[in-house]
């Protein structure tokens, strides 16, 4: 009896030698630092992304534990930037998808990432992973080549053409800054709901991915532009008024025929053209649409809008439009939650 069991203490002592292996050998799915092994963290594929932004996702279940949810992203695999997701808190026992929208990227640029669930001084991390920008396809802009043009440069580092009309100085493209001139990042909203509940500064491309058109700004950045340096034109530069864009307007022939005299030529931006586009103030107006105040975007290629700083009532303010199919240069009035091209005249 007492050989039998020794034997079966053998036994049993090697049963839980094999388990205590098996269970070293077992492999996460999701890498974590001094996280809490009841968490599912896991990072999604990017799948929505263009030249200068990118929608990050996570998968993250909390097992009924609050946690701060938050990606971390940068060039490296060090990352440097961290944003936090929506939703930012999860305390339920559910797989909660979370996603965060990052902007001011560098176009054709590799970007690490991860989700991650702090709880106290533990942080659970998704495994990493990467996506690639967009390449940056910037359209060749026809300027007039018998005009002589200047340059300015914005905060954040673009580069754009000027040129003197009359007595007053212009910047020849759109703007396409993203932040103001304090540093504050204007905010880069895709969500549609989201645009038109706003009456906050922000910003977009024409559907998310046109930079080379320019940056398409609600009413609320040049009311923010107006208070000192909180400017989202380069320093010395502003947003016209309605006066001085009608300034502009007569210098170019009127109301009637200043279009043509403003209009970049051929069609590389323009749906189609006219003998009478000859572009001759050196203004070069392309045509980056606009995007309603629904959130929806309409008419790039075929209509050029800029916002004025002069409002003509609580809830619009005066712009000026130009069409692809005739001559004329309107004065117009938009609702100050659409997005519509800054053009910034020098001081």
């Amino acid at each position: 009896m007492k050989k039998h069991f020794t034997v079966q203490i053998m036994i049993f002592v090697s049963l839980l030698s094999v388990a205590a292996i098996l269970n070293s050998c077992k492999k996460s799915d999701e890498s974590s630092s001094s996280g809490s092994t009841s968490l599912t963290v896991t990072t999604n594929s990017v799948s929505v992304f263009g030249q200068r932004w990118a929608t990050l996702s996570g998968t993250v279940n909390v097992n009924n534990q609050t946690a701060i949810i938050a990606f971390d992203y940068g060039t490296s695999a060090s990352y440097g930037s961290s944003i936090s997701a929506d939703p930012d808190t999860l305390s339920d026992n559910k797989s909660t998808t979370v996603s965060a929208v990052i902007s001011s990227l560098v176009p054709d640029k590799t970007y690490y990432y991860r989700v991650k669930a702090i709880i106290s001084s533990d942080t659970t991390y998704g495994s990493e992973m990467t996506f690639t920008t967009k390449d940056s396809i910037k359209s060749t802009f026809i300027f007039n080549p018998n005009l002589k043009y200047g340059s300015v440069s914005d905060i954040d580092g673009n580069t754009y053409k000027t040129i003197e009309i009359g007595t007053q100085t212009w910047m020849a493209e759109n703007l396409n800054v993203t932040k103001l001139n304090d540093g504050t990042p204007i905010p880069f909203i895709t969500n549609a709901t989201a645009w038109t509940e706003l009456s906050t500064p922000a910003y977009c491309w024409y559907n998310y991915d046109s930079v080379s058109y320019g940056a398409l700004y609600n009413w609320y950045v040049v009311d923010a532009a107006s208070n000192g340096n909180r400017n989202v034109c380069p320093s010395g530069w502003h947003i016209p008024s309605n006066n001085e864009l009608a300034t502009l307007i007569t210098f170019s022939g009127g109301e009637v025929e200043a279009g043509g005299k403003l209009k970049e030529t051929g069609t590389t931006h323009w749906y189609s053209t006219n003998s009478y586009v000859t572009n001759e103030t050196g203004f070069t107006a392309i045509p980056a649409g606009y995007r309603y105040y629904s959130g929806t975007f309409n008419n790039i290629r075929r209509y050029s809008y800029w916002w004025s700083s002069t409002t003509s009532s609580s809830l619009d303010a005066y712009c000026r439009n130009l069409y692809f199919d005739y001559n004329n240069a309107e004065t117009g009035v938009s609702n100050k939650k659409s997005g519509l091209s800054i053009r910034c005249i020098k001081d």
